[in-house]
């Protein structure tokens, strides 16, 4: 189980160094009316959040965005680190960039990502939001290839509006030791206190936890990794059951699962994540 979360942890998590800009206030945009309502807010098509862009330490992050409008749109990116201020990603072709700006032709399709050759450079986690003047699909590709051109695995999770809510199903423990990570990212220009609520099978509450994020910062762990929830899976059969995370404010979510005992034989896989209300 620690070789999994070992590895999961280069994924989800990394120590970066600070950045030399000031931060940015995004909070214009996620504090709006749309954004501060559940409902509204998973439809709001025109910001996203990149909950999660690591690279480095073997790792690479492809962004896909997609426009299947009949108009361009005009898609800005602006990167932070996980403390919330400004940071530069290497990208590819691109070079070190803090921002950049994207003009995405109606049914066509942009792709940005972390220079390939920044492989082998020491781990480091940023994320960022993207405002469009039109509605997007945006796919994010996580990869980890320390020796390339081998890739050891790959897993994509699709990037969402800004919610005060998202919902998704879990599974810990068991006989391939399931697990399950997650990349909070807070888009406002204002601290805030994410409930983290586990459900089980039956619908009850195991239990819930906090994370505090400051403006603009982002948090990455483990979900069985948290102090005080107990489980009860055993080797031969996992907790199943589902997660509520719930907001004040509009924030950014990736989930991903795992499996494995090893870092040779560990697996990624995307969750299925809704806006559904929080119990």
């Amino acid at each position: 189980m620690e070789g999994m979360k070992s590895l999961i942890l280069v994924v989800m998590s990394a120590a970066i160094a600070a950045a030399q800009t000031a931060p940015v206030s995004v909070s214009e945009i996620f504090n709006s009316e749309l954004a501060g309502q559940t409902a509204l807010a998973s439809s709001a098509s025109l910001s996203y959040t990149i909950a999660h862009f690591p690279y480095g330490g073997g790792l690479t992050t492809r962004v896909a965005v997609t426009n299947s409008g009949s108009t361009s749109a005009t898609v800005k990116f602006t990167f932070f680190d996980q403390s919330g201020l400004s940071t530069s990603v290497p990208l590819e072709g691109l070079g070190p960039k803090g921002t950049e700006t994207l003009t995405v032709g109606a049914n066509q399709t942009q792709v940005i990502g972390s220079e390939l050759s920044q492989r082998s450079s020491a781990g480091q986690v940023a994320w960022a939001t993207m405002t469009s003047t039109a509605p997007l699909n945006v796919f994010s590709l996580f990869d980890f290839g320390p020796n390339p051109p081998t890739i050891n695995w790959a897993v994509g999770a699709q990037s969402t509006a800004p919610s005060k809510s998202f919902r998704f199903p879990v599974s810990i423990g068991g006989p391939v030791n399931y697990d399950a990570g997650m990349a909070l990212s807070n888009p406002n220009g204002t601290p805030t206190v994410v409930t983290v609520k586990v459900l089980k099978s039956d619908g009850t509450q195991l239990g819930s936890f906090t994370e505090s994020l400051g403006k603009n910062a982002q948090t990455v762990f483990l979900l069985s990794s948290q102090a005080g929830l107990n489980f009860g899976a055993t080797p031969q059969t996992p907790f199943n059951g589902s997660v509520a995370v719930c907001a004040p404010q509009a924030v950014g979510l990736v989930a991903l699962g795992a499996e494995g005992s090893s870092p040779s034989t560990v697996g990624l896989f995307s969750i299925s994540v809704t806006t559904d209300p929080c119990p």
